[in-house]
């Protein structure tokens, strides 16, 4: 699809473990990241693969306030780190961690869900703890080429019939007014023909941000 908009999922995921179960012997090193207290409390000691954005993790979690509330029971989450599904303490938080390290996180509000109140749960301005143990990393999933699915003749140009052949192909209705073929060609032609000669050439593609797409 064109918009390949980034969903942003206001999950009530989140991870901390009540009990200090996850401190091992080895202790733990804590560092502060702008207001995001990373505590590493556990890191084996070899170490194959590093966490980085647009890899796809998975997790054990819980999660509770500071003041020791649970809001989630210990569970596993799968998700892909940096691509904004997750808040920005987990995107930030969880970079460079290896295979069987915990971390605590301590996110304050602008690492968290800001002045949202998500739920019954989870007040506004809230600081949530959470303990983070990683199970595995996957390297994330390349991304489709869009602009030669679109790019039919393959010269390296994005023509308005190319993108209405498109949108058929991909069977997006055809609607009236805004939603209406002819609208949205004319909508991704204005943001993406930076140099309005009735092309999009793979320079100026950006991947196609309309709404409906």
């Amino acid at each position: 699809m064109w918009r390949i908009t980034k969903l942003v999922l206001f999950s009530l995921l989140f991870v901390t473990l009540v009990e200090n179960s996850f401190q091992d012997d080895e202790g733990g090193e804590e560092e502060e990241f702008r207001g995001l207290r990373i505590g590493i409390m556990r890191k084996p000691k070899k170490c194959a693969q590093e966490t980085k954005h647009g890899d796809h993790l998975t997790v054990k979690y819980n999660a509770t306030l500071v003041d020791g509330t649970l809001l989630v029971p210990t569970r596993n989450l799968e998700f892909t780190i940096g691509e904004g599904s997750m808040i920005q303490g987990w995107d930030q938080g969880l970079l460079d961690m290896c295979v069987g390290e915990i971390r605590e996180l301590v996110a304050p509000p602008s690492y968290g869900y800001g002045e949202l109140q998500v739920g019954d749960a989870i007040p506004p301005k809230a600081h949530l703890t959470f303990y983070i143990e990683l199970l595995d990393i996957k390297d994330g999933q390349p991304k489709p080429d869009i602009f030669g699915q679109v790019d039919i003749n393959g010269d390296g140009l994005i023509s308005h019939d190319e993108v209405a052949a498109y949108l058929r192909k991909e069977s997006i209705p055809d609607g009236d007014g805004d939603s209406s073929h002819q609208t949205v060609i004319t909508e991704i032609f204005n943001e993406e023909d930076k140099d309005n000669d009735g092309y999009i050439s793979l320079n100026e593609f950006q991947g196609f941000k309309h709404e409906e797409l």
